[in-house]
């Protein structure tokens, strides 16, 4: 579903989550896939700047965006057949409390 240089799948879900989080409608065409390229480029940033992500209970990674949403996601890293890249799995704001898992 994701291809370029994103470092993480990005799975339906955390678009939709990240389309509720901006306000936008949830639907599956030109605003999903905008949404998309917004969460890439997030993801891109947000390994870029070098942050490192916290490991949660669950073995999840929680990984905290860069301003100015500061967007908390759930990526997960265990190897799955689709490919080698980990995964995002959930998107929330940081000062909205996204509890550890």
């Amino acid at each position: 579903m994701t291809p370029r240089k994103c470092p993480w799948y990005i799975t339906a879900h955390a678009v939709r989550r990240y389309l509720a989080i901006v306000g936008r409608a949830d639907d599956d065409g030109p605003e999903f896939d905008r949404a998309e390229e917004e969460l890439m480029q997030v993801a891109i940033d947000t390994v870029g700047s070098g942050r490192q992500p916290r490991r949660l209970g669950s073995g999840l990674l929680q990984y905290r965006g860069p301003k100015p949403r500061r967007l908390m996601m759930v990526v997960s890293d265990a190897e799955r057949p689709e490919g080698p890249l980990p995964q995002l799995v959930d998107v929330g704001l940081a000062h909205a409390g996204m509890r550890r898992r």
